[in-house]
């Protein structure tokens, strides 16, 4: 499976939300192609990542990327 830069950074944002991390925004175009690929789904409280998404992570080593987090402004 490959990934576009933003749509990892992206994933990877929606794991440490998960994880009760801080985390900043993503780029809604990131978060429908993972949700295309059923790795994100969106709900009332914003984007979540699914079952499948945790699982790609697990399964992959991923280098870090961020390029989809933009961070929030104070």
């Amino acid at each position: 499976m490959r990934l576009t830069p933003g749509q990892l950074g992206a994933l990877l944002n929606l794991a440490h939300k998960k994880a009760g991390l801080q985390v900043g925004w993503i780029v809604i175009a990131d978060a429908l192609g993972l949700t295309n690929l059923g790795f994100a789904a969106r709900n009332r409280s914003g984007w979540q990542i699914t079952p499948a998404g945790a699982a790609l992570l697990a399964d992959h080593e991923f280098p870090t990327a961020s390029a989809s987090i933009a961070p929030f402004r104070s």
